[in-house]
């Protein structure tokens, strides 16, 4: 099969694309579910649109960039940028059932908070989830450090989670952050899990796949996973890291989710 990417690989339930997403996704079917991290625009090692300059990031493993992205987009161009994903994402979520966790960080730019509320999405905000970090590293004397980031549901009237004992995890989530891995801004496991667990949703899909984080929650969780990256490097570690999570002894792999009379629809 081609397409607009440079590979693509099927490891057990997940397919793995090596592209950009923006070319990547008008050609993909429907998905249950979205679970995603784009790069914040931090400024990478020089001197962003932002106003930042490296000592903000000095000793952070972002304190150059990621590997082939400087992540330091004029300020203007990335929210297009994020608009035209999320506008695609919000394509490929079922009508009606889909939803779309945005995982982002609220910053003080110039004295002015931004957030992934100043993106516009074609699909309505359900809920903001609070991921407590427990910890951060931006001292700054213009603001208080912040130690937590957000996710944004967006999500179509009829999306529900599997029951109402899922909505038990509430709406703060303290997770410690993943400090091994080989990625410069991964999430835990956990986070994507806490939610992938919650919901009846059988395909997840992540447009910035980095390391394939959210490709072993899918996993763990039985779920079938598709991922669009577009770096090689974070590529290949994501294949790897789902195939060993494929090939681990599943000992602890919840029941099929029964889908609610509402995805029955």
């Amino acid at each position: 099969m081609t397409g607009p990417w440079k590979r693509r690989e099927v490891i057990g339930d997940a397919t793995l694309y090596l592209g950009d997403c923006l070319e990547v996704l008008p050609t993909l079917g429907a998905v249950d579910a979205v679970f995603t991290s784009p790069p914040y625009n931090l400024g990478g090692h020089k001197k962003s649109s932002m106003g930042h300059k490296k000592s903000a990031w000095r000793g952070t493993k972002l304190a150059k960039g990621y590997a082939t992205y400087s992540d330091d987009m004029p300020y203007p161009e990335y929210e297009r940028w994020q608009n035209a994903v999320l506008a695609e994402c919000a394509k490929l979520v079922k009508a009606n059932k889909g939803a779309i966790f945005y995982q982002h960080k609220p910053r003080s730019i110039n004295g002015v908070m931004w957030s992934p509320f100043n993106l516009t999405v074609p699909l309505p905000v359900r809920q903001l989830i609070i991921w407590n970090r427990g910890s951060g590293f931006n001292w700054n004397a213009s603001f208080f450090k912040p130690v937590c980031e957000w996710i944004v549901i967006y999500a179509h009237a009829e999306w529900r989670l599997k029951d109402r004992g899922a909505s038990d995890p509430g709406d703060v989530w303290n997770i410690a952050p993943d400090t091994e891995a080989p990625h410069p801004a991964p999430f835990p496991v956990k986070l994507p899990q806490t939610a992938i667990s919650a919901m009846c949703a059988q395909t997840v899909l992540d447009p910035f796949m980095g390391s394939g984080t959210t490709g072993v929650a899918c996993i763990r969780e039985g779920r079938k996973f598709i991922g669009v990256e577009i770096d090689e490097g974070y590529f290949d570690i994501a294949c790897r890291r789902i195939e060993a999570e494929t090939r681990a002894p599943r000992f602890d792999l919840p029941p099929p989710v029964k889908p609610t009379q509402g995805e029955m629809l």
